[in-house]
């Protein structure tokens, strides 16, 4: 006979969980600490389902709970809690507690996309998920990017955020890294070459800069800049449209 599990019910936004939620979603020194992330939505819960057991759900009805979806905990929260925890102003009613992914070497990969700056979330997340889209092999974070574990970037790259090897550090790290997996270094740049008329190689390290300053003076001395052509009345593209052809083409 099975024992009925006994659920939690959570009513106050002032409740420790709540606010051990609410903190994870906000805070990046705080989910590093604690290597878990906050995610929101069926969609997501449900991708994720397979690989990971999450720690916690919280959820306004327990039918919403996808099926086979297991947590070492399962709480019951108000209308008002699902808000603040999930910070979407018409949340779909679950989020849960999942262990960040750790980080990857990337050693040996052939196609490895750098962030050089990228501060927007969104930009983020849609180069995660057109990283993911468009087989490449992983992502690198320099120094200064948007965390990708923020909420809007994971809402932006959903659920590319968990299935692609991530790594983090310096330039002088990742330039090690692109010697020992012999990467031909290109940066998305509106001062470069056409990137079309240049065959894509066989291995390759593209890295697109930040979205109001552009790549940082180390990633123009070490990469060869490329660009997209464009009409002569458009000054740039946002950096995730821009990364993401670029990627798409030469992956």
């Amino acid at each position: 006979m099975d024992i009925p599990v006994i659920l939690r019910t959570i009513t106050s936004v002032q409740h420790q969980i709540v606010k051990h939620l609410v903190k994870l979603r906000i805070n990046r020194n705080y989910r590093h600490d604690h290597r878990t992330v906050v995610i929101e939505g069926m969609t997501l819960i449900t991708e994720l389902k397979s690989a990971k057991r999450f720690k916690l759900i919280a959820t306004v009805n327990e039918l919403l709970i996808p099926l086979g979806v297991e947590a070492e905990e399962t709480i019951i929260v108000s209308e008002s809690v699902m808000k603040k925890i999930s910070g979407v102003e018409s949340p779909e009613g679950i989020v849960a507690e999942i262990a960040m992914p750790e980080a990857d070497s990337l050693l040996n990969k052939r196609h490895i996309l750098a962030l050089d700056g990228v501060n927007d979330p969104g930009n983020v997340g849609t180069l995660l998920r057109s990283a993911l889209a468009f087989g490449w092999d992983g992502v690198f974070f320099l120094e200064g990017c948007c965390d990708p574990f923020n909420d809007k970037a994971l809402r932006s790259a959903r659920g590319a955020t968990f299935q692609l090897p991530l790594a983090f550090g310096r330039w002088d790290q990742l330039k090690t890294l692109t010697e020992k997996n012999g990467l031909v270094p290109i940066v998305a740049d509106v001062s470069g070459e056409d990137f079309l008329e240049h065959p894509a190689p066989e291995k390759i390290l593209l890295v697109v800069g930040n979205e109001s300053t552009g790549p940082s003076a180390t990633t123009r001395q070490v990469c060869r800049p490329l660009t997209i052509r464009m009409n002569k009345e458009v000054e740039s593209l946002n950096v995730g449209v821009a990364g993401s052809m670029m990627m798409y083409w030469l992956g």
